[in-house]
């Protein structure tokens, strides 16, 4: 009886390689605000890999003229030139005095409208100064990347320029030197400004919205520089630190020029 050959052994060919899966569909600007205040992480994660300037950056200016427009009309800015004139110790007339008020209402309120788009500038400044801190130690990252960060991680403080302008329509006139305690956000209304303008300064600081961005600025750059969030934390509230001592430095010499005054 013949036997029947067994086919030659015909090894199982090999699957091909599985691609890694394909990066999702890229969030819209404002899923992207949402997602910085619910899941940083995951939202920074997403910007790292694909970041965005123009749309957030149009997002955060139209928003800024907005709010300023219901709020600068509100603002007395005489009363406050007066009242830093008054303080400054210096003797005048009061023709030279109404002449300083006006002229200083008048540059304060062409600074307050100019704001929004000084914004930008201040955005570009404090990108470029965290990546290349984040560079110096041993980080990645691209401008590109740092500036969409950087937007993303001001949305704290966009919505306590909202809050300011709603608060202000609500009281009717506000006076410049309240607003850094108009919301109540900071312990710096525990103390008077005039009296005690070192430590209005320095408590002035410790803002709720202003910790949130620097929360956030914490957890965009260590995505986007690859590093341990421990690391990237002391990077961001080290320079952190730098500009609340600057700021103070300016009170302290403000302070000085009163005294000797």
């Amino acid at each position: 009886m013949t036997e029947i050959p067994e086919p030659p052994f015909s090894p199982t060919p090999a699957s091909p390689s599985t691609p890694p899966p394909a990066a999702g569909p890229k969030s819209n600007v404002f899923a992207r605000f949402a997602g910085v205040l619910f899941a940083p992480a995951e939202t920074f994660r997403e910007i790292a890999r694909r970041p965005d300037v123009i749309a957030p950056l149009l997002v955060l200016v139209i928003i800024s003229i907005l709010s300023s427009a219901l709020l600068i009309p509100r603002m007395d800015f005489q009363a406050a030139v007066r009242t830093q004139m008054e303080n400054s110790g210096r003797q005048m007339s009061s023709e030279d005095m109404e002449r300083a008020v006006k002229m200083g209402s008048a540059v304060g309120k062409a600074i307050a409208w100019f704001a929004p788009l000084l914004n930008i500038g201040w955005f570009a400044l404090v990108s470029g100064v965290l990546l290349l801190a984040f560079r110096l130690f041993g980080g990645e990252g691209t401008y590109k990347q740092a500036f969409s960060a950087t937007l993303y991680s001001w949305v704290p403080l966009t919505i306590f320029g909202i809050l300011l302008a709603v608060i202000a329509v609500s009281r009717g006139t506000v006076d410049p030197i309240e607003m850094a305690t108009l919301v109540k956000s900071n312990p710096a209304f525990l103390v008077d400004l005039k009296t005690q303008p070192i430590l209005f300064t320095l408590l002035g600081a410790f803002d709720v919205f202003t910790i949130w961005t620097v929360v956030l600025l914490i957890f965009g750059f260590a995505e986007l520089a690859k590093t341990p969030k421990s690391r990237a934390a002391g990077i961001v509230i080290s320079l952190w630190i730098v500009m609340i001592v600057i700021r103070i430095g300016f009170a302290a010499l403000g302070a000085m020029g009163k005294k000797a005054s």
